[in-house]
């Protein structure tokens, strides 16, 4: 195929889904999890706490372990099923756009919403806490480095949970499982097993760029090891998703 009619089919299937997940029902969830995030961070920093210590812990359980994954699920899951079911797909089956390529046009839009969700779930989340707190110099820098891993976050969950929409008839049960069982449950046991999650690399990564809080003591990999894991994992679920949606039956 033509170089360039592949980028700007890519480009136009990009458009079109970003379009479609920002005007989604899932904007409603972002919505109420960034309320949510709101209230517990706005609560904590009424208090009479180590500001730092404490807005870094919240940012990183509440925002960082819990709702990264779970939001890129909520996003991905059922990204490419939903249009299967409601025959939107049917503009990618009926197109001369090769569908590995087509994919790429699903995950692009995907990782940038739930980059977009993020930020503002992060930013919210940051405000609530630290305008009571004070927002300092060294707030203001944790704040930008935990921004910077929920968008590497975004990125790497959005390719397993898009490659997990085209293995899976259901893959909302496999994003469950995965976001709240392994992620919070196994990925949270002290030993090796703990470099099975995605949240693992992210960590170590956090904890070679954040001087405050529980992360910046967190038993981490070698932050230039977890950032090229994280690249080579995203990169081979990409392409191993777009190889089985160039043969998936699409209805």
């Amino acid at each position: 195929m033509d170089i360039k009619k592949a980028v700007n089919g890519i480009w136009a299937l990009t458009l079109h889904s970003l379009k479609g997940l920002l005007l989604s029902r899932k904007v409603v969830i972002t919505f109420l999890v960034t309320l949510f995030v709101v209230a517990v961070m706005g609560y904590a920093g009424a208090q009479d706490v180590d500001a730092l210590y404490a807005g870094t812990n919240l940012m990183d359980v509440l925002i960082l372990f819990f709702f990264m994954p779970v939001m890129a699920m909520i996003f991905g899951s059922s990204l490419i099923r939903d249009e299967i079911d409601n025959k939107s797909i049917t503009h990618v089956a009926t197109s001369p756009l090769d569908r590995a390529f087509a994919y790429v046009g699903y995950y692009l839009p995907l990782a940038l919403a739930v980059s977009v969700s993020m930020i503002l779930i992060t930013t919210a989340g940051f405000l609530s806490f630290f305008v009571q707190q004070g927002v300092t110099a060294a707030a203001v820098e944790v704040y930008l480095e935990l921004t910077a891993l929920v968008v590497i976050g975004a990125f790497a969950y959005s390719s397993l949970f898009l490659a997990a929409s085209v293995w899976f008839k259901k893959p909302v049960f496999f994003g469950l499982f995965y976001a709240f069982i392994w992620e919070g449950f196994i990925g949270s046991i002290p030993g090796q097993i703990q470099k099975a999650s995605i949240k693992h690399y992210l960590r170590s990564i956090g904890s070679e760029w954040i001087d405050h809080g529980d992360i910046s003591e967190f038993d981490a990999s070698s932050a230039g090891g977890s950032a090229a894991v994280i690249v080579v994992l995203a990169v081979f679920l990409l392409i191993l998703g777009a190889c089985v949606f160039r043969e998936k039956e699409l209805s």
